[in-house]
């Protein structure tokens, strides 16, 4: 861990330390009478906020979990319209963006290798389905969101698998009886939308509601290539959706039938840095064009996009035995993406691929939980899950000085093109058409029980055994194609089947993995607004096939012991809510990404031990019924490798390319690991008198640079082509700090429903700081600039009740 992050993270620490030992005396003196009313009924106070952390809805401040909600019109205020965004306002949740998929990184644990079957470090549930695909989740900008919990810390008990990070439960509004709606339309700078909500009753039990939205975003970066075909440039992005629920209630039983889908369109941003040593990338060695200047221009040979679909139907039943609760989730889902990027960016044919990808998903989870107010509480809950994931993948190798891998469509156009440059291989080029899925079935089983006793102090336990088999389905094949002498080419087609087996080093094609995970907490409450708590928790994240290389082998489980201690407050008559929490992980088996040499692509591998501590701090200031103030912090004490004498960093290999090596990178910091991050949000609502209400609202956040992958320094050598180089750094380009400012307006009308919003995003203009896209290869580092400023008018009207 370097000088500059330990002499800041002691210096916060010793603040922090003097402000627990000062909250400490607070509640004898700030505490309310035991017998006031609940907070949504004081006067200026904020209402209770409902989280359901512990798989039970209670209040937040009541859960000794280190937890972010935030309230779906509270997001749109503050310009927060996705995944990617909520970083803005959450401590220590990072989402960088990766191509066409992004994933959360959560206090410093996450995974960038995304590959059919290898799932994100976070549980992301919409509506309580688990989501498997992570590219929907970014796309969906539903009108009915109702809240966002982020739970920070490993959740290996009770949401189980791939939780070694944290949870993200996204809630939905569920359908009323009473008829109402909202329908608005967004008219911006760089974008467009629309979106709409209504629901109404559809009988004495039975309620209805059907939600859509559409969205276009307008390409940013200009093409200059206009043989490619793809018109203004990249950046472009059109989604639209649906959703549909039937409710059914009565009594104390009830049904929601749900039913979703969504399509998306992008042309991903991309551009190249050259590799370590070099100050040419490979596309610009081969191609002759300065491919990064302008900042902002595409100059790829082929046109970059991502194509994605998904649909999905989950049935949820709840009855309520009255000291006994009874819910069931099933859920189906089938997703299909289109990958198509050129990954030099050049003009000349060097690398490209186009890859399909499709999944489908059967989960059923089952929960039995006591009510009422007993000292002792219990829960008990089963989860299965069968999923099958892969794609299928052209890939091509070309004799560049260094063997590197193509994948083109037209393919005896490509090797007449490459044999015109001097670059053909004389004795013919070699496609590998991969078709690989891997199918996870996984079964966990699952109980807690907590016992409070004495004045407001509980303990609470629980044990979570998860069992889980994938297994592998290859059909894998292989031509070569070689000139015939008079301008055409002869193919040469041989089948490969399965690879795997004849790999010695593969596990073969089914594995499996068992886990014990559990949970221990302490929490005293010192009064009705101030609790303490200490525990230990448990994660792991499943082991996966690494189905993207042609031997497909297993990485094996990670695991995760975190040990946190926090306090959550509420002073002064609860206007004022401040939440604090310190944590220490010890991180095993570490899944990280790599570069496999035989096939250019990313896999994973394990990487031994790390280390992670740090504090976060969240604080809700809301004097009367017009203002409210929202801050955030978070910092790192110690983000590093305790041992990875296997890591992969990128050295010099001739005419810019890189070449993987091995290096020693313990003691050095984790990626995505930010030092610092703050943020500040208001929203202030100013009576008009007759004319109405003008509600304001910011949000300023600020996220410290930080690195995106694993770097490590090389020594002195010489590259293929015989010219030596000094010993250097195998690093990418740092993540730039980054402020972002968001703003608007909203005008509501005293008699009307209708509102008027007037909005800005990134006003500070910080796009040219932003890498959207961060990934090293053997041609260099692929980075991405941000949209940067945009502004724009939403005009909405709401109906009904």
């Amino acid at each position: 861990m370097g000088r500059e992050k330990m002499i800041v993270s002691h210096k916060i620490l010793y603040g922090s330390t003097a402000m627990l030992i000062a909250m400490a005396a607070v509640p004898a003196a700030a505490q309310t009478d035991a017998a006031a009313p609940a907070a949504e009924e004081n006067d200026g106070g904020d209402g209770v906020i409902v989280v359901t952390a512990q798989r039970r809805e209670e209040a937040l401040q009541d859960v000794p979990i280190a937890v972010s909600a935030f309230q779906g019109e509270q997001l749109q205020s503050t310009g927060i319209d996705g995944l990617r965004q909520l970083s803005q306002m959450a401590p220590s949740l990072v989402v960088p963006e990766g191509g066409s998929q992004s994933v959360p990184y959560i206090r410093g644990v996450g995974s960038r290798n995304i590959t059919p079957g290898n799932e994100s470090s976070a549980a992301v549930y919409i509506d309580g389905v688990y989501q498997t695909d992570k590219t929907g989740i970014l796309l969906q900008t539903f009108p009915e969101v109702e809240s966002i919990q982020v739970l920070r810390g490993p959740q290996g008990t009770l949401f189980g698998r791939n939780a070694t990070s944290g949870a993200i439960l996204i809630s939905t509004k569920k359908p009323s009886q009473d008829f109402g709606g909202m329908v608005e339309g967004t008219f911006g700078t760089d974008d467009r939308g629309a979106r709409a909500y209504i629901t109404t009753g559809l009988g004495e039990n039975l309620a209805f509601s059907v939600s859509g939205f559409y969205r276009y975003e307008t390409p940013y970066i200009t093409n200059r290539n206009p043989s490619n075909g793809i018109g203004k440039g990249t950046g472009e992005e059109e989604t639209y959706g649906f959703r549909a629920n039937l409710l059914f209630e009565s009594g104390d039983f009830s049904a929601q039938l749900q039913g979703n889908y969504i399509n998306g369109y992008t042309t991903p941003i991309m551009a190249m840095q050259p590799a370590p040593g070099s100050s040419l990338s490979v596309g610009e060695a081969v191609s002759g064009v300065d491919i990064r200047n302008p900042k902002r221009a595409y100059y790829g040979e082929v046109p970059p996009e991502v194509r994605y679909d998904s649909w999905g139907m989950s049935l949820h039943l709840d009855y309520d035995l009255g000291d006994v609760a009874i819910s069931s989730t099933s859920a189906y889902t089938r997703s299909g993406s289109g990958v198509q990027l050129d990954l030099d960016l050049s003009p000349a044919p060097v690398f490209w691929f186009d890859t399909d990808l499709k999944g489908r998903t059967w989960q059923q989870e089952l929960l039995v939980s006591s009510k009422g107010s007993s000292p002792f509480q219990w829960l008990l809950g089963g989860f299965y899950i069968n999923y099958r994931d892969g794609y299928t993948q052209l890939d091509q190798y070309v004799g560049l000085p260094v063997p590197t891998k193509l994948q083109p469509h037209a393919i005896p156009q490509r090797l007449l093109e490459l044999s015109a440059l001097g670059l053909g291989p004389t004795s013919g080029l070699a496609y590998i058409d991969l078709s690989t899925f891997v199918r996870i079935e996984s079964v966990g089983l699952f109980g807690e029980a907590s016992y409070e006793f004495g004045q407001g102090t509980k303990i609470t336990a629980g044990l979570r055994y998860t069992d889980e088999t994938a297994t592998l389905d290859e059909d894998n094949g292989k031509v070569t194609y070689v000139p015939d002498g008079t301008g055409g080419v002869i193919a040469i087609p041989q089948t490969i089947g399965d690879v795997c087996t004849a790999d010695p080093l593969c596990d073969g094609l089914s594995t499996g993995f068992s886990e014990l995970t559990y949970r221990l907490v302490l929490d005293h409450k010192f009064s009705d607004d101030f609790l303490v708590y200490a525990s230990y928790n448990r994660g792991f994240k499943s082991g996966v096939y690494n189905i993207s290389s042609l031997s497909a082998r297993a990485t094996e489980p990670e695991t995760i012991d975190a040990f946190e201690v926090g306090l959550k407050s509420q002073l002064f008559d609860r206007k004022l809510t401040l939440n604090l929490a310190g944590y220490y992980y010890k991180y095993d088996n570490l899944q990280v990404p790599v570069v496999d040499p035989a096939t250019n692509t990313q896999i994973s591998i394990n990487a031994a031990k790390a280390t992670i501590s740090g504090l976060e701090a969240e604080m809700s200031f809301r004097p009367d019924d017009r203002l409210t103030l929202n801050t955030s912090f978070s910092t790192y004490f110690k983000s590093e490798y305790d041992s990875f004498p296997n890591c992969e960093i990128y050295r010099p290999a001739g005419v810019g390319l890189a070449l993987a090596t091995n290096a020693d990178c313990s003691g050095e910091d984790l990626p995505v690991t930010p030092n610092i991050m703050a943020s500040v949000s208001a929203n202030y609502k100013l009576p008009l008198g007759a004319a109405g209400e003008l509600e304001l609202a910011g949000l300023l956040s600020y996220t410290d640079k930080f690195d995106h992958a694993t770097h490590g320094f090389y020594p002195a050598g010489v590259d293929a082509g015989g010219n030596p180089y000094p010993a250097g750094e195998g690093r990418a380009p740092v993540q730039k700090a980054l402020t972002t400012l968001n703003l608007s307006a909203t005008f509501r009308p005293l008699k009307d429903n209708f509102y008027v919003t007037v909005w800005g995003r990134d006003l500070l203009n910080q796009g040219d700081r932003v890498f959207r896209n961060m990934q090293t290869t053997t041609f260099g580092y692929s980075t991405a600039l941000g949209r940067g400023i945009t502004g724009g008018v939403t005009i909405g009207f709401k109906f009904g009740s």
